[in-house]
């Protein structure tokens, strides 16, 4: 089993969405996390997905968390029609920061 943790704060309010199949709804949101060594900063963006809680009102734009879930990459096409990834996470673990 993979996992991952990541501590970053919400590029956007969470908003919730219904998959296409008409399964039970679910929250999503994107967090930025910047690293830093030396000179270099790096700023990595991750999809986070997951079943709606409680704090779900509190996941405003710019709010600091803490997630841990099972990565993986969605492939998908930029409007210039460039093939391109995204990291995502599903979630297992939110912890407001």
């Amino acid at each position: 089993m993979q996992r991952i943790e990541i501590i970053g704060n919400l590029a956007m309010d969470a908003q919730m969405v219904t998959s296409k199949n008409g399964g039970d709804p679910f929250m999503s949101f994107k967090v930025i996390c910047n690293e830093k060594k030396g000179d270099v900063e790096t700023k990595s963006t991750y999809e986070v997905t997951g079943k709606s809680s409680g704090a779900f009102q509190f996941l405003k734009s710019g709010k600091k968390v803490f997630v841990a879930g099972t990565p993986a990459v969605r492939a998908y096409t930029t409007k210039e029609g460039n093939a391109a990834a995204q990291m995502v996470i599903r979630m297992s673990m939110l912890d407001l920061l």
